[in-house]
């Protein structure tokens, strides 16, 4: 999705494929480069050039990486890709895929079942390495993997495995060849890895930039990418920029054709030009949320847990504090999740009716407008990461008054990133911010709110929500599913279990002659194989 450029905040819809086109000529300082040749600003050097050990740098490991299936940009259903067919066998137990024929690696390594069946019994190892934790999260009661015949592989599971289908169409999933499968995971991580996929990483030059070049004889590609055969584009070359203002700057001089994470300060360095599009790409997740410690003493009433949901005005935070791509919360997932549901009156701000459950629970309301309730104030600690928010702490300070205006005092508590993994691991925390992760499968709304997977330690134990959640990820029915899902998430908001605050999507700031950028699964994952120039 483009978006004519502004500077003030707005809430905004982001689209499942965005295709970038003209949107008639405008002023330049510079050429637009080689229309085979996309040029790239990104804020940081990949720590990590494996995408299995390392999620964050999705936009490098993909480029070279195919998939066993596909999530279709505009339905969402699952297609094909390097497996032509699969079943479900067993109630969801094991898995069978019948791997495409005449599929190579780049180094000239044919694809074959058993290499698939290598794939998962090394993805099970760097799991239990600690090294590949999102998926083994995936693979949860894998049992192993072995190859039928020369192109049929079977996956098999302790227990159904409802979400494994969907986990074969994310870059963690990638198909890599036997040479990188042979290699530690340190080299990987130093050398990437070799894929399928229609590019070849050619040079990475630390903290400068990373090459690909275009797979000579790449014919694979699935019907919702455009299907067909080699990349349009023969170079992609993404440039380490550190400062946001030079990378807007870089795409206006026509330097680079796309920019990555821009803000309103990078859109208004853009302001009246029409050779350029802000571009919003949307993350299939878990949204940004309050994350609630219902172990604590104060938090365990769930009426203090119901008036801080109805207490909080979404709408008005957002137009106050953020800008382009981000919108009020509307459900616990992002608009484009395959699970979401429009539950905007469940999250409606309601101040009156917050006052409300908490005169009903006896909380009373003090000389300083903060209740109390048997000599117990009604005080909790919010804590966050400065980043959360730019790097200010404004929209927590503005969440802060709201809530006084109910009668619930909040103190905040900036930390780093590092002391806020530690606290996850603590029961020593009352509410949290959580900036979502990706993932389109209701396997990602259990990773978070059940708690026998959340990574948030200390909360007491919800058998309704956490039986219903892990139904659903043993529920092969697609139907089943949405309504164990939907039942599970109406009582989590319901009663509270997290306080959903707003979803957002990533922010690029592109040339009007870039077209074909898509997003199949979340922002940090582009598709580059459909992108032309011109």
């Amino acid at each position: 999705m483009t978006r004519a450029l502004r500077t003030g905040p707005a809430a905004v819809s982001a689209a499942a494929i965005l295709a970038l086109t003209g949107c008639g000529a405008g002023p330049t300082t510079g050429g637009g480069g080689a229309p085979e040749h996309l040029r790239v600003a990104y804020g940081w050097y990949p720590t990590c050039f494996d995408y299995a050990q390392s999620n964050p740098f999705a936009l490098f490991g993909r480029q070279v990486l195919d998939t066993l299936l596909s999530e279709n940009p505009t339905t969402g259903e699952l297609e094909p890709y390097l497996a032509e067919s699969w079943q479900t066998l067993e109630d969801g137990r094991a898995y069978e895929f019948t791997i495409r024929d005449g599929v190579t690696f780049s180094n000239g390594e044919e694809l074959t079942a058993q290499v698939v069946a290598d794939n998962f019994e090394t993805l099970w190892d760097l799991a239990g390495q600690g090294v590949s934790s999102t998926a083994g999260a995936y693979l949860s009661g894998y049992e192993g993997a072995r190859a039928l015949d020369a192109r049929t592989v079977r996956v098999e599971f302790t227990e159904p495995n409802a979400g494994f289908l969907q986990a074969n169409t994310e870059g963690q999933f990638g198909i890599i060849a036997p040479e990188s499968l042979a290699r530690t995971p340190e080299q990987r991580c130093a050398g990437g890895t070799v894929g399928s996929g229609p590019f070849v990483l050619e040079e990475a030059v630390q903290d400068e930039r990373v090459e690909y070049v275009r797979r000579e004889g790449y014919a694979w590609a699935p019907d919702g990418f455009g299907g067909g055969g080699e990349a349009a584009l023969e170079r992609v070359t993404i440039r380490i920029v550190p400062e946001e203002s030079v990378r807007a700057a870089g795409v206006l001089a026509g330097e680079y054709d796309l920019a990555y994470s821009i803000t309103d300060a990078g859109l208004a360095q853009a302001q009246g030009r029409e050779d350029v599009e802000a571009v919003l790409a949307p993350d299939r997740s878990v949204v940004n949320t309050l994350v609630v410690n219902t172990g604590d003493p104060v938090l365990a009433d769930p009426a203090v847990r119901r008036a801080i949901q109805r207490g909080i005005d979404r709408a008005e935070l957002v137009e106050t504090f953020y800008g382009e791509g981000v919108e009020p919360a509307t459900d616990v997932v992002s608009r484009g999740h395959r699970f979401y549901t429009d539950r905007t009156e469940l999250l409606r701000h309601d101040a009156e009716a917050a006052r409300s459950l908490l005169d009903e629970a006896g909380w009373e309301v003090g000389a300083d407008g903060i209740r109390a309730r048997e000599g117990q104030r009604l005080e909790v600690s919010l804590t966050f990461v400065g980043s959360d928010i730019g790097t200010v702490s404004s929209g927590w300070e503005y969440l802060r008054t709201q809530l006084a205006e109910i009668g619930v005092a909040v103190r905040l508590h900036q930390v780093s990133q590092a002391e806020q993994a530690d606290l996850r691991t603590s029961t020593d925390w009352q509410l949290a911010v959580y900036q979502g992760a990706s993932r389109g499968d209701a396997d990602g709304i259990a990773a978070f709110y059940s708690t026998e997977f959340t990574a948030w330690q200390g909360q007491a134990p919800r058998p309704g929500v956490d039986g219903l959640l892990a139904e659903q990820a043993a529920t092969v029915d697609e139907a089943e599913r949405h309504r164990l899902v939907d039942e599970a998430v109406t009582e989590i908001i319901g009663q509270g279990y997290g306080i959903p605050l707003f979803d957002s999507s990533q922010v690029l700031l592109a040339r009007t002659d870039v077209r074909g950028l898509t997003f199949p699964v979340n922002a940090w994952e582009p598709l580059l194989y459909r992108v032309g120039k011109g």
